[in-house]
């Protein structure tokens, strides 16, 4: 009896443990269907961001549990506009203009950024002090940018509210000399806040007071428009180790926003289908199209629901991985 009751006890601990971890992992699970936009999901997961050169055309493959097999092939369109056709909309979004997110999902975010602008032109309206002028120094900044501000330090994240035309940075002149730091950009804080933005200066662990932005955080921005977690998702294993390495060391308060936009990606993501990481070794009755395959380079992805694999490729080569479900993360 003492020993089941210990078995209890420890099996409510693990399961707290658990579900209050915001690492996700792709766990492996049998998939006995998918739909087309799984497949772009899945492709996205193992899509590679070192060059951020879009893809001519993507090919979608399915076996289902029976044998049966169903092709789609998405096309770029550079006169692509938002439907209601999910897999579609994600597939061209890997299709079209990687590093220019503004512009891919300008319809989307054509309110929160129509309201943004004009807030800004009521800041720099309202910042009426004698000897000082404030002007935006970076508004909308492409991937490709922010990548290499962070690679360099200059931002801590991957991502960032400029991509998406929802933050810009004041700079803060006395006459005609630019001012680094100061008082000013406290009151020019404040009269941002009252407007309704978010100002950088309370940014815990990375304060940066020439900064201004539309959303409270990443977190925010994510939960009113669930379809952004596309992006987001590119960068789950960037956030997941500045997250790990704070709290490591005793520094979760440093890493709340990182913290809150796990949560909500995994709010989107959990319990949907996923490849996992690890590769797995050629399927024997695979060798006789995959010559074929390797032969004729392309991004494609080819998923057996019979045999639960996928393959993606990119180029000439491919990988074969295990299908799954993504879970939290056990802590214990």
């Amino acid at each position: 009896m003492r020993k089941a009751l210990i078995l209890v006890f420890l099996s409510i601990i693990c399961h707290a443990a658990y579900s209050q971890s915001v690492i996700r992992t792709c766990q492996n699970s049998r998939l006995d269907s998918l739909q087309w936009k799984d497949l772009v999901w899945m492709f996205a997961q193992q899509d590679s961001l070192s060059t951020l050169e879009p893809f001519p055309n993507l090919t979608l493959i399915l076996e289902d549990a029976q044998g049966l097999r169903t092709e789609k092939i998405f096309q770029s369109d550079s006169t692509f506009r938002k439907n209601d056709s999910v897999d579609e909309y994600l597939a061209q979004r890997i299709l079209i203009d990687k590093p220019d997110l503004t512009a891919f999902w300008a319809l989307e975010l054509a309110d929160d950024i129509s309201l943004f602008n004009s807030l800004k032109d009521s800041l720099q309206a309202k910042f009426k002090f004698k000897y000082y002028s404030m002007r935006y120094s970076s508004e909308s900044r492409s991937l490709k940018q922010q990548l290499s501000l962070q690679k360099r330090g200059k931002s801590k994240i991957a991502l960032s509210m400029h991509n998406f035309s929802l933050a810009a940075d004041v700079a803060i002149y006395r006459k005609r000399r630019y001012l680094k730091r100061g008082l000013m950009y406290d009151k020019m804080g404040t009269i941002a806040k009252d407007l309704g933005l978010f100002w950088g200066g309370d940014f815990v662990g990375f304060p940066d007071l020439g900064h201004i932005q539309a959303f409270k955080n990443s977190a925010e921005l994510l939960r009113q428009h669930p379809n952004l977690a596309f992006e987001f998702e590119h960068f789950k294993s960037n956030y997941e180790q500045i997250y790990v390495q704070k709290t490591s060391i005793g520094r979760e308060d440093l890493v709340q926003d990182t913290k809150d936009l796990l949560e909500a990606m995994n709010e989107f993501r959990l319990q949907q289908p996923c490849l996992c990481e690890r590769a797995q070794t050629i399927p024997e009755n695979a060798q006789a199209w995959l010559k074929i395959y390797q032969e004729n380079p392309k991004p494609r992805i080819h998923i057996n629901l019979k045999e639960q694999w996928a393959y993606v490729q990119r180029g000439s080569n491919g990988y074969f991985f295990p299908l799954g479900f993504w879970q939290r993360q056990s802590t214990m």
